[in-house]
């Protein structure tokens, strides 16, 4: 009986605790998928409020590290106008010069062209002859007539320290001739005078090599004077005017050159220099070849063997051995006729007469009517003392 009073009294109090407790509502379970949800926005929306907190951290410490600009003050009635900034560094002033004369390396620079009297002409001892160069302004500048020719080295052959190289301007791209009057050295040998060009304001130059000079450079004989050897040294002309030296068999102008192994006209080959001389093709036509002015020497004599080129049976000519007078005029001094007939003829002409002068030796041929076939050689023209 007690036994069952105590459970009975276990089971009220337990009913009633169960009471109590069942006035207060359970609660409401919870959607997890919801939970991650919420969760995730949180998670951004902290991830956000950091981000922008940073940004403007990072914002405020720029502006609080740049200088800050002063206020322009605000003035009435004037319009406030923006300065212009300044550079940090200034730009390079840009400024053209112009060279001044010379300063330019092309400015001054000469180009050769041609020239007479070839190197190692033969001429006797005080000879007086003139030597020109061709030559071209290859610079950029114009040769005033203030610019000369001056004597640099070598022996200088009687010519001047210096003298203008014309007596007009000469532009660039225009060519000039330079001449220049020498006279041989009285004693033999070899001899060499060489020459540069000068700016009006003493600048000394020539060609794009600037240690290039230009020259005259002849043999001086102490003996006899080969005419052959040094044949280029005169001024050859026919009816069309001035003729190149050397020219070619068969130039249409007339023609004169050299040949150190001749077959002469009766079929014999020398082994001495001869003298071939081409007539133009027309009647009556001439070539004629004037020396340099050459001192005779006593008791001079000019000799040569004259004859027609082997195979032209046409050939018919008057060659004749002259000088030149003090006005310019020809004086003949002996005169031959040759023909072809397989023979030659010896010349020998004493110039006595001319010693101690200064005198042009002049080479004439001319035709005897048609010029056909008209070519003659001269072997060893020579003027002895």
């Amino acid at each position: 009986m007690k036994s069952w009073f105590k459970i009975f009294l276990i089971l009220a109090a337990v009913s009633l605790l169960s009471a109590c407790s069942s006035t207060t509502p359970s609660p409401t379970p919870v959607d997890q998928s919801e939970q991650i949800h919420t969760a995730a926005a949180m998670t951004i929306e902290a991830m956000s409020t950091s981000i922008v907190a940073t940004d403007w951290a990072a914002s405020t410490a720029t502006k609080l590290a740049q200088p800050q600009a002063t206020p322009t003050p605000i003035i009435p009635i004037e319009p406030i106008l923006s300065p212009t900034p300044e550079p940090s560094q200034p730009p390079a002033a840009t400024m053209t010069l112009t060279p001044p004369p010379g300063g330019d390396p092309n400015c001054n620079l000469a180009a050769f062209v041609d020239e007479t009297i070839p190197d190692g002409s033969l001429f006797s001892p005080g000879t007086v002859f003139t030597k020109t160069w061709t030559l071209r302004n290859e610079g950029s500048c114009t040769w005033t007539t203030d610019y000369e020719v001056v004597f640099v080295s070598g022996n200088s052959m009687g010519a001047h320290a210096s003298q203008a190289i014309a007596g007009k301007a000469i532009a660039p791209g225009e060519t000039v001739v330079i001449s220049m009057p020498l006279t041989a050295p009285n004693g033999a040998g070899a001899y060499k005078a060489e020459f540069r060009l000068r700016t009006a304001e003493g600048v000394i130059f020539a060609f794009r090599n600037a240690d290039t000079t230009f020259w005259a450079e002849i043999q001086v004989s102490g003996e006899a004077i080969n005419l052959a050897d040094s044949y280029c040294s005169a001024t050859w002309t026919s009816p069309t005017g001035k003729l190149h030296c050397p020219g070619q068999p068969g130039d249409s102008g007339g023609f004169v050159y050299s040949d150190n192994r001749p077959i002469l006209e009766n079929g014999a080959q020398d082994d001495e220099t001869a003298l071939w001389m081409g007539l133009y093709n027309a009647n009556d036509s001439w070539l004629e070849g004037r020396f340099p002015a050459m001192s005779m020497p006593a008791n001079a004599r000019f000799t040569a063997i004259l004859g027609c080129r082997r195979g032209n049976n046409n050939c018919d000519v008057k060659f004749s051995l002259n000088y030149e007078d003090n006005i310019g005029g020809l004086v003949e001094i002996k005169s031959w006729n040759e023909v072809y007939d397989q023979k030659f003829q010896q010349l020998d002409v004493d110039l006595g007469a001319l010693a101690g002068k200064q005198v042009k030796i002049v080479l004439r041929l001319s035709a005897n009517g048609s010029p056909a076939e008209d070519v003659i050689h001269l072997l060893q023209p020579m003027i002895k003392p």
